[in-house]
């Protein structure tokens, strides 16, 4: 991976941990979730998508990069889930619409599974749409026949 892309991925990595570690502030301090919901790591998840699958990236690097936006993510996510496990203190890590109304337990496990298996599979699909879709468009932009 070049040096550049590496740097995007610590700042993007850096940004979902920073936006997590808000919601997770916010939902400690009582902020009331119509609030803290706005924290979304999941938009510089996103955000990232779009930037990484329209660079020049090889399907392997595409794949670990989805693995290293998933990091920040899982890391926080599991935390603040964690927190109300420990504490029994609600969060907005754990609230019915979240959470499939499972556990607290459960849906600790479920998310560090997850976290492991389908949402970094989830990441890297929508990258390669990302990059299907801008390998399209610039073809269409330059004159060229886009191919299947």
């Amino acid at each position: 991976m070049r040096h550049t892309s590496k740097g995007a991925v610590v700042g993007f990595m850096g940004a979902i941990l920073l936006v997590g570690l808000v919601r997770f502030g916010l939902t400690v301090s009582g902020a009331p979730d119509e609030i803290t919901k706005y924290g979304s790591m999941t938009v510089v998840i996103l955000a990232g998508c779009v930037y990484f699958g329209a660079a020049s990236l090889s399907r392997k690097e595409l794949a670990a990069v989805s693995y290293l936006l998933i990091l920040p993510y899982i890391a926080v996510e599991l935390g603040g889930i964690g927190y109300t496990w420990a504490t029994g203190k609600t969060t907005i890590f754990h609230v019915p619409q979240y959470s499939f109304e499972m556990p607290v337990n459960v849906h600790f496990w479920v998310h560090l599974v997850a976290g492991l298996t389908w949402q970094p599979l989830a990441v890297f699909g929508v990258m390669l749409i990302v990059r299907a879709v801008s390998k399209r468009w610039t073809s269409s932009q330059h004159g060229r026949p886009t191919s299947g």
